[in-house]
């Protein structure tokens, strides 16, 4: 695994109060604690070299890849960790001495910086835009020759000659911030084992600045220690998956480094005066410390065992279709087992690609382009395999997984989908369809059917995705979607999946469509490639892409989990890793990760975060409930008007917020200011804006809330109930809008 340790600088002059305090290896906040390798507090550079990275060196020297990597926010320390001083030399000056005191060791270094991604040589100005290879020594090297050094001070020399040309800025939190990402490479040779000790100083994140941001070179920061933490994420998650090194130029430079043959060493930086991100990068550094890397001697003959050890590794961290089958799962477990079937079917297929592979490169001179043309053909064909096991499991999911739609509630503006306005007291059936997903907005519905989506309800703000603005009384098929696998509707607006893709289209005043403005659409636009999940608020949106969240639309009152309050017309990623269950209601939203605790964004008015407030200006963008931790694991979470359920692993359901209309499922009507538990229990937990649901493991219904649209499917006109069972079993799905509501039901 990698080894991580933690770095804690001094409080700065205008930084107030320390919010993070250091208890041997544990390092804590007012309701968060972390525990790694090491946590290092008020401790000179050469003690830290000694604790974590000397012996390191020495197993370059003795022939593993071995890497040393410093990260964090601008201001916490990095180049400092890196360089050091003359009285107080860092990590990178403690590594060269090292080195050169073992005399029979050749040595050649590169040091080189991703600025914008574009990777340049600092040794030599004339050598810019470098590009990255596949060395068949050094595995993914650069197309730069090495500069051979004889001694330590030859080494510093060059290193201070490099530092002169790197870019450092000033900017709003820090009067000489490193603008790029440096990598100092040394390539030692000792006898008959080869390694390469890299030593890696990355740039800061902080918030864009458009005044201040030269070449928008922030934004490019950020981007590429986002694909470094999405690569960490990926490593960690338990199914595995392609990994997407090749997203940015630091983390393709470093793919050997992150799960790959390398012993690696992650030094994170941190304030103990900013709460946010040093939260931000102590959980980045929790995920990282689960990578397992798989260092080996370079240089000594491998042992057939070994290589096809190596084979499978790179076979299954380079192509997983089981992502993929995740992703379409539905609640079918027939369907699901087809789907593992084919990811197995389609892992030996490309075993045999990747053999195939290993045969030709075998047969090759060090000839970069001939190397290129094999890793193009073996490409081609994988594409080709994945294509075919996506249409697999379409038909698969197509075929396996449709059920009748119960619809129920208000039927003005044609939302029910029969073909008029009334409204219907009790479950009824559309007839002459099978549906896969369903989802109810306020005046609208979405369901798909055979990989296409039906809209029906009002269309006035364009939410149907027909072409129009008009009102459609009958399931109507969205002509250009194709292969939908989500879908979620909003107040005025809907989201869909189609191929992997991410559409919007509807009401987009507030930015809730995504895609840079605050126009309404009436025709479905693709906003974002390779998204997992969506979901859909009264007026902001989000999706799941490679483990993060992201989040977009009306963010006044921090509803999106964002701490620059405002309209957000892009995404823009929350700051939590680990995500399991994600809810937008009307002005707030939560957050389940997979440890068990909730999260929480928005007003707070009417106690729908679990907290009290009288200021009804209260805006909260992130807060988390002492109530659900480790002992008591929170699974799901639901957000509607003004209230939050929360469904707990034991099947506890607990409610608070806003209790007019009882749509908390308790007995009062009073609001309720922390997580109470309700009277029943549930397997999966579903909220509307004032009403409210909950599915037993057998496949029933619980309903509670608002009524006076028949939205309970009662069949009474009772204006608010406690939790009372619906009269309908078998249930796959259900969906709750403003005024009506609906079911998957098998047969």
């Amino acid at each position: 695994m990698l080894q991580v340790c933690i770095r804690v600088r001094p409080l700065l002059k205008h930084e107030k109060n320390a919010q993070w305090f250091v208890n041997k290896n544990n390092i804590n906040s007012s309701n968060k604690s972390f525990t790694f390798d090491q946590v290092e507090c008020e401790t000179r550079t050469q003690t830290l070299y000694n604790k974590i990275a000397k012996q390191n060196v020495k197993k370059a020297l003795n022939g593993y890849h071995t890497t040393i990597m410093c990260y964090g926010q601008t201001t916490s320390g990095k180049t400092f960790t890196t360089l050091g001083t003359h009285d107080n030399p860092g990590i990178l000056p403690c590594a060269l001495r090292d080195v050169f005191l073992d005399d029979n060791v050749k040595c050649s270094i590169q040091y080189v910086q991703i600025y914008n991604e574009v990777i340049d040589d600092l040794l030599d100005p004339k050598c810019t835009s470098l590009q990255i290879i596949n060395d068949q020594k050094w595995g993914t090297s650069l197309q730069l020759k090495q500069t051979p050094v004889k001694s330590f001070d030859q080494a510093i020399q060059l290193l201070n000659e490099g530092e002169e040309r790197r870019i450092y800025r000033e900017t709003q939190i820090h009067d000489k911030s490193s603008r790029s990402h440096t990598i100092f490479r040394i390539f030692i040779e000792n006898g008959s084992r080869y390694s390469c000790l890299n030593i890696v100083d990355l740039a800061g994140s902080e918030r864009v600045s458009s005044e201040n941001d030269i070449n928008h070179e922030t934004g490019y920061i950020n981007k590429s220690l986002l694909a470094l933490t999405n690569v960490i994420n990926q490593l960690t998650e338990q199914k595995q998956q392609h990994i997407s090194y090749r997203d940015s130029k630091l983390t393709r430079l470093l793919q050997n480094s992150l799960g790959g043959n390398s012993i690696t060493v992650l030094i994170c930086c941190i304030s103990p005066g900013n709460n946010t991100q040093t939260l931000s990068t102590l959980q980045f550094a929790q995920r990282a410390k689960i990578v397992k890397n798989t260092p080996i001697i370079n240089g000594e003959k491998q042992t057939q065992e070994l290589q096809d050890q190596q084979f499978q590794s790179s076979s299954y961290s380079n192509f997983n279709i089981f992502t993929y089958a995740q992703c379409q799962k539905q609640s079918n477990k027939n369907s699901f087992q087809a789907f593992i079937k084919l990811e197995q079917k389609y892992q030996k297929k490309y075993c045999e690609l990747l053999q195939q592979y290993y045969k030709e490169l075998n047969k090759l001179q060090i000839n970069e382009q001939d190397l290129q043309d094999v890793i193009s053909i073996l490409e081609r064909n994988i594409l080709t395999q994945l294509e075919e096991m996506k249409q697999s499991i379409s038909d698969t999911n197509n075929e396996e997984q449709q059920y009748k739609l119960l619809i129920w509630g208000s039927g003005q503006d044609g939302r029910l989908g029969f073909g008029d306005e009334k409204t219907c007291k009790i479950p009824t059936e559309i007839s002459n369809y099978k549906f896969s997903q369903v989802s109810c907005g306020f005046h609208h519905t979405l369901a798909i059917c055979n990989g296409c989506i039906y809209a029906w309800g009002r269309g006035q703000k364009g939410q149907l995705g027909l072409g129009n603005f008009e009102t459609i009384l009958s399931p109507t098929k969205i002509d250009n979607l194709k292969n939908a696998t989500q879908i979620a509707c909003g107040w005025q607006h809907s989201l869909a999946i189609c191929d992997g893709n991410l559409y919007s289209w509807g009401c987009g005043d507030d930015g809730q469509l995504g895609n840079g403005d605050c126009q309404s659409i009436n025709q479905p636009i693709a906003i974002q490639e390779d998204v997992e999940y969506i979901y859909a608020g009264h007026s902001q949106s989000g999706f799941m892409k490679e483990g993060m969240l992201y989040t977009f639309g009306n963010n006044q009152d921090g509803r999106c989990m964002i701490d620059s309050l405002g309209i957000l017309t892009e995404p823009e990623q929350v700051p939590l890793n680990d995500i399991k269950s994600v809810s937008l209601g009307v002005s707030h939203m939560g957050v389940v990760t997979n440890d068990g605790c909730v999260y929480m964004a928005g007003t707070s008015i009417d106690g729908q975060l679990g907290t009290f407030s009288i200021d009804d200006e209260v805006a909260t963008w992130f807060t988390q409930l002492d109530k659900f931790n480790s002992s008591n694991r929170a699974q799901q979470i639901q957000c509607g008007d003004s209230f939050t359920l929360v469904l707990n692993t034991k099947g506890i359901i607990y409610a608070f917020g806003k209790g007019s209309f009882k749509r908390l499922g308790l007995s009062t009507t009073d609001n309720i200011y922390e997580p109470t538990p309700l009277p029943i229990q549930g397997d999966m937990i579903y909220a509307g804006c004032r009403h409210a649901c909950s599915i037993t493991k057998n496949g029933q219904a619980y309903m509670w809330g608002f009524n006076f649209h028949n939205q309970l499917g009662l069949g009474q006109d009772d204006l608010d109930q406690e939790p009372i069972l619906l009269k309908i079993t078998n249930i796959k799905q259900m969906s709750l809008g403003y005024f009506h509501s609906a079911a998957l039901v098998s047969n």
